[in-house]
């Protein structure tokens, strides 16, 4: 079935044009005529007016296209859920917030996904942004290469989501029971206690960790945020964008008990699957943590593999090749990388430095920047900084 293409707008005229931009340019079924819908949120500001002229006067060539005006300011939490709940009655939705720029395969991608993991009731979601830092220390996340075009992990994101209505269906429906919302006891990351009222993504994150459940994500980025000033950014940024799949039409997807590039909520390729790669760790009863974010109460079984200091280790390795987790797969000697009991973990706060001065060295490549050029970096921060302040 042709998933619908839904887009939530606010008041962002030229973030919405920009994407409306990129739709327009992209690849869809001939004669199968790809559902627009732009539901606009409310608003009361000149902003809002120019989106609901701005999708009223928009051409769409490719079929129908809907324009919803809420008739109240719905906030981010609800639109979101108005928006993606469409999935109930459309079945299969591409949810695009206004700030998003699309790649010309998108709508492929997610049509061929949907098809190969729809019946998977182990999948949450799926996603169209190639997820490519740690969401929790923001270095780099490199999913290991198994030959797919696809990686899983336990964890949501933002920048483009597809649903279908049972996946959708699964969520609306754990929220309405009482595990709808977040405790301290939830294997998430501290960080997650710290997001405000105003957020959907914890929700949907607890969801996604409680149940067991995977988002399949593609190597390649099918959508890439712009990085617009907005509800969570007083100020654009460039942190989020990253290159967009080109013309590729056709996609390998591996299925999730195949996969080798399976991850959890830390960012963390689960132990069952770096045993196929490196097969002595069969012996422990373990968990991986080469990222140290997490906290002691994540950590249940005996051992674990992690960057983190420790007492003494049952195996060591070093820290050089990438992904990080080459590292134990090739057996690199060294002693940065440690199989331990999860007893003889430090965790005062000098061990915590060398932890993350250790890691700080490793995703950089031991890159150091001259102290020079940081001066100079830093008269320009300066100056800058100067320059608008007396505008």
């Amino acid at each position: 079935m042709n998933p619908t293409i839904v887009v939530s707008a606010y008041n962002r005229p030229v973030a919405l044009r920009r994407l409306l931009s990129s739709l327009s340019k992209a690849v869809y079924p001939p004669g199968a005529g790809t559902r627009l819908i732009i539901s606009i949120d409310r608003g009361d500001d000149n902003g809002y007016v120019q989106v609901v002229d701005l999708a009223r006067e928009f051409k769409w060539p490719f079929g129908p296209k809907d324009i919803i005006e809420q008739e109240e300011h719905l906030g981010l939490v609800r639109h979101y859920f108005f928006c993606c709940g469409l999935s109930q009655i459309h079945d299969r939705i591409i949810h695009l917030e206004d700030d998003l720029i699309v790649s010309p395969v998108f709508h492929a991608y997610a049509a061929q996904a949907l098809d190969h993991y729809s019946e998977d009731d182990r999948i949450a979601a799926l996603s169209l942004y190639g997820l490519w830092f740690n969401g929790y220390t923001q270095q780099a996340f490199v999913p290991i290469a198994d030959g797919s075009d696809v990686f899983f992990l336990q964890m949501p994101y933002t920048q483009g989501q597809v649903f279908t209505r049972s996946q959708w269906k699964n969520f609306s429906g754990w929220m309405a029971s009482d595990d709808g919302r977040l405790s301290s006891g939830d294997p998430l990351h501290d960080s997650f206690f710290h997001f405000g009222p105003d957020e959907w993504f914890p929700l949907l994150a607890k969801f996604v960790v409680a149940t067991g459940r995977h988002v399949v994500y593609p190597r390649i980025s099918l959508a890439s945020g712009a990085g617009d000033a907005g509800t969570h950014f007083d100020r654009s940024s460039v942190f989020f964008q990253t290159p967009l799949q080109g013309m590729k039409l056709n996609f390998n997807f591996s299925a999730l008990d195949d996969a080798l590039a399976v991850y959890d909520p830390f960012f963390e390729i689960l132990p069952s699957r770096l045993n196929r790669l490196a097969g002595p760790l069969g012996e422990f009863d373990y968990e991986v943590d080469l990222y140290a974010t997490k906290a002691r109460r994540h950590l249940h079984s005996e051992y674990v593999l992690t960057s983190r200091r420790c007492r003494t280790a049952r195996l060591t390795f070093g820290k050089t090749m990438w992904p990080i987790e080459s590292n134990v797969i090739e057996n690199v000697p060294g002693d940065e990388i440690f199989m331990t009991r999860v007893d003889d973990l430090k965790w005062d706060w000098r061990s915590e430095l060398l932890t993350r001065k250790s890691n700080h060295d490793f995703f950089t490549r031991h890159r150091r920047m001259s102290r020079k050029l940081q001066l100079e970096f830093a008269l320009i921060d300066l100056f800058a900084a100067v320059r608008d302040h007396l505008r």
